[in-house]
């Protein structure tokens, strides 16, 4: 379960990942970051799945995934894939644009619709490699503001991807290629994830043995139903005790319905204790 939560702890990471891999269902099991996520997607055969849509890769796809939101990578066929990918939390977009550097509006969209699209030509992918490459080479950099360089370039990079998204090039309904079965049970326990949701309720109200929803969603998202709605709660959970919730009202208000479990799950699943988790983070309203 830790390895659903993925927290970014730098302001910032900017990598490039090229893998040779097999074909798999999925590739990687879902998973969320504290941070947004800038997605280029360079080749190879694979889909990115974002909460309840999942949505083909053409070569030169650049995507933004908000903070905190199930994603994740498929690939269906043997390939060998190549991406460039920036996680920034959001924290430091607010901080670097008080000083000055407007960079912040390809990240104010819709929450409810967690992902957007634009489309490179091969000459913006060109200028997004080679701003990787001389950032990667000014982080190896020893000599004086060898860092500092690399920052100028990661800002380089967030200008042009402000540029790029102000073009008119989100997706329609039609592209989601997700099961509609998963569709609608993945909406149906987030409309619903304060209540008790019971695979005979699945059933019911989706006309499908409950066997069967639980295999089809964990073959398509690597999770078990039960985990996916724990760490719902939990991240429901976390958001109210950095707010003005004490740990008992958190414990009601984000669907547990025992004290002693929700102990348990918080600690198991965050690493420490509600209560501590509290006194860190008041205030914050669960940012992390």
């Amino acid at each position: 379960m830790k390895n659903l939560y993925d927290p970014v702890t730098q302001p910032y990471i900017f990598f490039r990942n090229t893998a040779k891999v097999e074909k798999s269902l999925p590739f990687t099991c879902y998973h969320r970051h504290n941070a947004f996520e800038i997605y280029l997607f360079l080749s190879g055969s694979r889909k990115v799945c974002v909460e309840n849509a999942a949505y083909l890769c053409r070569p030169g796809d650049l995507f933004i995934i908000c903070p905190e939101t199930f994603h994740a990578g498929i690939c269906e066929e043997a390939c060998e894939y190549d991406r460039i990918i920036m996680n920034i939390r959001p924290e430091f977009i607010e901080e670097i644009c008080k000083k000055g550097a407007q960079v912040g509006a390809c990240f104010d969209f819709d929450r409810k619709t967690p992902i957007r699209r634009t489309h490179l030509s091969c000459q913006e992918r060109e200028t997004v490699m080679e701003l990787f490459e001389k950032y990667a080479q000014a982080q190896k950099d020893s000599e004086y503001g060898g860092a500092l360089l690399g920052d100028t370039y990661m800002l380089q990079f967030l200008i042009f991807v402000n540029r790029w998204f102000g073009r008119d090039d989100d997706f329609g309904e039609e592209e989601n290629i997700m099961p509609q079965l998963i569709r609608d049970v993945m909406k149906y326990m987030n409309d619903n994830i304060t209540e008790d949701i019971t695979m005979d309720k699945l059933a019911d109200r989706f006309h499908f043995h409950g066997r069967y929803i639980s295999r089809q969603f964990r073959d398509y998202t690597g999770l078990t139903i039960r985990t996916y709605i724990l760490d719902k709660r939990i991240a429901l959970a976390k958001k109210l005790l950095g707010g003005d919730c004490n740990v008992s009202e958190a414990c009601w208000r984000s669907g547990f319905n025992d004290y002693a479990n929700f102990l348990r799950s918080f600690k198991k699943y965050a690493g420490i204790s509600p209560g501590k988790y509290k006194r860190e983070h008041h205030g914050q309203r669960g940012k992390d």
